[in-house]
């Protein structure tokens, strides 16, 4: 074997890992451009600011982490690492699409203004935040479906996947070939946010 002129992969290892490294690449391309929107979303909203992100991570995506983690220990223990893939990946879709056609341009009559409103004239202003986050209360369950994409598709989902479908030497070929293709990933939605 010359290493500077390695022979062509199998074909049976290509029609493995060539799709996973399109997942790979179409999973952070979405999470790139995910991250990005999620902070802005919550930072620009009516009657919001920067000071709703560390309420957001404590109170709302933390809880909402716990409660992930108790549902992929059910699924996993019932459903094989497969099915469990494409069921949250397609979840995850689904919300984010659903948010994208319906939630988003239904905002101002799905958020409780009038009731934060109210709140608001009551409570003292240490509790801004807070009712900022109950006032765009979808923005939040975006903020947070958005940090699970990162944490649970990209870290968990995937690298699970691609872990029990391919081999040991496999892993070791292809694995720095993702990275490269993530990186990819973040210069295309890069461009794509732009």
């Amino acid at each position: 074997d010359d290493p500077k002129n390695p022979p062509p992969p199998p074909p049976a290892e290509l029609k493995k890992v060539t799709p996973l490294g399109g997942i790979f690449f179409f999973i952070l391309f979405a999470y790139t451009i995910l991250r990005d929107t999620k902070d802005v979303l919550v930072v620009t909203a009516p009657g919001s600011g920067a000071e709703i992100i560390p309420f957001l991570k404590t109170y709302v995506n933390l809880p909402g982490a716990i409660g992930f983690t108790v549902l992929y220990s059910k699924l996993s223990n019932k459903y094989s690492q497969q099915q469990v893939f494409y069921g949250l990946v397609s979840s995850f879709v689904a919300f984010f699409a659903l948010f994208a056609f319906v939630i988003y341009p239904n905002a101002a009559a799905l958020h409780p203004t009038v009731f934060v409103d109210s709140l608001a004239a009551v409570l003292p202003s240490g509790f801004t935040a807070p009712l900022a986050i109950i006032r765009n209360w979808t923005y939040a369950v975006f903020y947070t479906m958005a940090e699970l994409w990162g944490s649970v598709v990209v870290s968990l989902l995937f690298w699970g996947f691609a872990n029990q479908v391919t081999r040991v030497e496999e892993a070791k070929k292809y694995y720095p070939l993702f990275g490269l293709g993530a990186n990819v990933a973040l210069i295309f939605s890069g461009l794509y946010v732009r």
